[in-house]
């Protein structure tokens, strides 16, 4: 189901002279409130789009949930199809799906977001708490107040804290930076995979180092102290006990809260009708032109935001800080409205990646996937790449680029491996000057407030007295790498060749691994590890012996897989390995 041309067009709210940001030379002389106020009116109007767009999906999101309509298309996870499909996560559909139902039991809810009185966020956060009979007091609690008082609020009323987009696992989010040599963060890269083979699951980062963490403990004996005593809050964001709940606050006294009419073109809303009564596979093309929609729209608003935020424009509207006038005017996450200017920002230094984005070639996940690795000399090459390979490729190959260049292995521009190349990592060579080297190199990622604190304490336990932190960090990795080497997995090889995954295409699974015969053993084949491939339970279970996936030829490297396979009709996905045969 292509998106019709008059919807892409109707999509397009602002005017090209307006997407241009204003010259250097020209800041200067702009009326900064003039300008405010018309980016605004754009961005909210592409914010409401967008949240309509949310209310759609959320619509078709919830019909293919409830028929566990992944299966029919071979996926054995929601996950695995969400971002593969829609370059959405498990999280994020499943939130859709659950604010939509939600919305039909709470009619005074969804009124209030229909005349623009809400936002989605306000939305998301009410759903959680109302019921027929309190909704409408809920409407208008949320009404013209903050999100930051509104979660306070219902933290309040419900004796539990409303979960928010910008925290992990009800924290806050930090980031964890530290610099070392660059065979430290090799070795970290190594000791993520192997954590990720014995979790049996596509763990973050920061879940690996809770994890080395607690390893560290367990072999010091330490019994670590509370991880948020002491720990300051930011300044900007005073704790719920301190904010006036029960007046608006004065930051929106001059602001207008009234709807901004802005629908949906007639044939998008008219792609949830009928919703349950049609199968996965029509569910599925419904939800692609959905998506492709709405990152036309969030193109939009990351070019105004990046001109917005770059001129400080929020501070003309009376909000305190960029991530503030995301969330409150907007409804937007500050860490969506950080990604959507790094990747606009990234379009303009590779040109082939803005078209490739804007009109929907590639997904929000693939075209951040290919971020860290793209230049404008290698863009064509990874954009061609992103297309025909699936996810579970993209990343491992964006992956390997980056950690050769940390290796000094592979140059500051770099294209794709060739297709099918073996994503093995160079040696580690020794230096001459082994007791002092070069701290080259960095160890980043985003974790819960608390497990920064708790690092640092296993890692000073690793540590000798006036040691640099890397080298308490680097014991602390090798304790676990050993560890974690002697826990009981497979013996059979086929598994390790595999790399303890299923090898199904765009499935990350890594529990539960079956050894499959591609050549039936009961139809002659083998037991050569040529005709053996992992795969998980499900995928072995209720994908291939139940129809639903079909697989041939000689593993490891020369596999075809159909996925979504039905009687009379071409599959879903046709793939050699991880590269599509066919145009998805």
């Amino acid at each position: 189901m292509p998106l019709p041309a008059s919807s892409l067009r109707s999509l397009d709210l602002v005017p090209p002279e307006h997407l241009e940001p204003p010259p250097g030379d020209q800041r200067r002389h702009l009326v900064r409130d003039e300008c405010a106020l018309l980016l605004d009116g754009y961005l909210r109007r592409l914010a409401r789009q967008e949240a309509s767009g949310r209310r759609v999906l959320g619509a078709v999101a919830r019909a293919f949930l409830g028929q566990k309509g992944q299966h029919a298309l071979g996926f054995a996870r929601v996950g695995d199809y969400a971002r593969e499909r829609l370059g959405l996560s498990a999280r994020e559909l499943q939130s859709l799906a659950h604010v939509n139902a939600r919305l039909a039991e709470l009619p005074d809810v969804a009124a209030a977001f229909a005349g623009g009185k809400l936002s989605w966020t306000q939305v998301r956060l009410l759903v959680g708490v109302a019921t027929p009979e309190t909704a409408t007091a809920w409407v208008e609690t949320a009404r013209g107040r903050t999100v930051r008082a509104l979660e306070a609020i219902i933290a309040r009323e419900s004796g539990r804290p409303a979960e928010r987009d910008d925290t992990l696992d009800d924290e806050p989010r930090v980031q964890i930076r530290l610099s070392c040599p660059r065979r430290v963060r090799e070795r970290w890269h190594e000791v993520t995979v192997l954590a990720r083979a014995v979790m049996g699951a596509e763990v973050a980062p920061w879940q690996v180092a809770d994890a080395v963490a607690a390893e560290g403990f367990s072999a010091r004996d330490i019994e670590p102290e509370d991880p948020m005593a002491g720990l300051p809050g930011p300044e900007s964001d005073p704790p719920p006990e301190r904010l006036d709940l029960d007046e608006t606050p004065a930051v929106f006294g001059d602001l207008d809260w009234t709807a901004v009419e802005e629908a949906l073109p007639a044939d998008l809303e008219r792609l949830q009708d009928g919703a349950s009564e049609v199968n996965a596979f029509a569910l599925d093309q419904r939800m692609r032109v959905l998506v492709r929609a709405m990152q036309r729209i969030d193109w939009q608003m990351g070019r105004l935001l990046r001109t917005f935020f770059a001129l400080r424009l929020h501070r003309n509207m009376g909000f305190p800080s960029a991530a503030s006038y995301a969330r409150e005017r907007l409804g937007l996450s500050a860490r969506k409205a950080r990604a959507l200017v790094a990747l606009e920002r990234k379009t303009w230094d590779a040109t082939a990646l803005l078209a490739a984005y804007r009109d929907g070639e590639l997904s929000w996940l693939r075209a951040l996937t290919i971020m860290p690795v793209l230049s404008e000399e290698t863009a064509a090459a990874w954009i061609a790449r992103a297309k025909a390979v699936t996810v579970r490729r993209l990343v491992d190959e964006a992956e390997w680029v980056v950690e050769r260049r940390a290796a000094g292995a592979s140059p500051a521009v770099s294209e794709p491996p060739p297709p099918g190349a073996s994503l093995v990592l160079p040696e580690r060579q020794m230096r001459a000057h082994e007791e002092c080297p070069p701290l080259d190199a960095e160890i980043v990622f985003f974790a819960p407030a608390s497990l920064k604190v708790l690092l640092r304490e296993a890692i000073a336990a690793f540590a000798e007295p006036l040691e640099p932190p890397w080298r308490g960090f680097e014991r602390l990795l090798e304790h676990a790498w050993t560890e974690w080497q002697q826990q009981p997995r497979h013996r059979d090889p086929v598994f390790a060749r595999d790399g303890w995954r299923c090898a199904v295409p765009a499935c990350t699974s890594r529990r539960n691994l079956h050894d499959h015969h591609l050549l039936f053993r009961s139809r002659g084949g083998g037991n050569a590890r040529d005709n053996r491939i992992t795969v998980c339970a499900w995928h072995h279970l209720r994908g291939i012996h139940q129809g639903r996936v079909r697989a041939w030829g000689t593993a490891p490297d020369d596999v075809t897989w159909e996925l979504g396979v039905r009687p009379g009709c071409a599959p879903l996905l046709r793939l050699e390995g991880d590269e599509y045969l066919v145009e998805r």
